[in-house]
């Protein structure tokens, strides 16, 4: 396995993890301000056709992201949602095959810190209570799949959120992920089992404001922990959890990326903050052993001092 930080700033320390990866370093100082972008893709229902949907952050550096539907009917998987640079890349595919191929329109989303204002954009140092908030919600038995959404405390900016099984939940379940996208104040997901009985899951939503939540005055350097495992074919499966590795440290979002196996099926299940300095990502891939096993790229995106 390789564990590795990608540190965003230009402070000059060398990170206690290892090189930065990162192309070009950035200080959160020199991008003070915070907008969401939302391009709309227009694709088609065709069952098992790979699609993916890029928002690119004009001048910035993107530290999250979603899909969602908003238009048209179509039971997507989610297959990777990951940081790339000034973008945020996420990879569906529909696994319903419909009667007639019908079009869609999808929206992206991308949460952009930003070098200058814009008209719709907020300046980060006014927002400065980092919080984290969870609903429980139920996924009833079968394929049905089940939309949720968790609020930001009111005058909040939602940054990201996701989607897990409810930590107290003790039964076998594997859920699929379908969307996983913002609104101006809140987190949306729909998600279904993916055979058996009912599941208790949560949604999350990671909220920016000025009266609830940890206090990120100063906190200066956003950066991407990063860790690899291999995931076998034929429904093999990984779970693992990101810790952001500082003691005054908070998690912003996270995601997953196949780096090796394109062609394996990747699916992701799980994408969350399981507390306010760790993310939990799970993924199954449905490949067969002919497609191979895969190797996927872990990412929990963090913000110090």
């Amino acid at each position: 396995m390789k564990i590795s930080v990608r540190l965003l700033t230009l402070t000059g320390a060398a990170s206690p993890w290892g090189p930065a990866r990162a192309a070009d370093p950035i200080d959160v100082t020199k991008l003070p301000y915070i907008e969401i972008f939302s391009p709309t893709f227009f694709w088609s229902d065709e069952v098992d056709f790979v699609r993916t949907g890029s928002t690119t952050c004009p001048k910035g550096r993107a530290i999250t992201g979603g899909l969602s539907i908003q238009q048209g009917k179509a039971s997507l998987r989610v297959l990777e949602s990951y940081p790339d640079g000034e973008s945020w890349v996420m990879r569906v595919v529909n696994r319903q095959k419909p009667d007639n191929v019908q079009s869609l329109q999808v929206r992206g989303f991308a949460l952009c810190l930003l070098p200058a204002a814009r008209k719709s954009s907020v300046q980060l140092s006014q927002n400065s209570k980092l919080a984290h908030v969870s609903g429980k919600f139920g996924l009833p038995p079968g394929a049905v799949s089940t939309s949720n959404r968790q609020a930001c405390p009111q005058g909040a900016l939602v940054v990201s959120g996701g989607f897990g099984l409810d930590p107290e939940f003790r039964g076998a379940s594997a859920p699929r992920l379908e969307l996983n996208y913002p609104d101006p104040n809140g987190w949306n997901v729909r998600a279904a089992p993916a055979a058996g009985p009912p599941a208790d899951a949560r949604t999350y939503a990671v909220c920016l404001g000025n009266k609830e939540g940890a206090d990120i005055r100063n906190f200066q350097n956003i950066y991407f922990v990063e860790k690899e495992v291999p995931v076998l074919a034929d429904n093999g499966a990984a779970r693992e959890t990101l810790g952001c590795g500082e003691e005054r440290a908070y998690v912003l979002s996270g995601g997953s990326r196949t780096v090796k196996g394109r062609s394996s099926n990747i699916e992701m299940q799980e994408s969350f903050p399981d507390s306010p300095a760790s993310w939990t990502v799970s993924v199954t891939n449905r490949g067969d052993k002919k497609s191979g096993d895969a190797t996927v790229r872990f990412y929990a995106v963090c913000i110090k001092k």
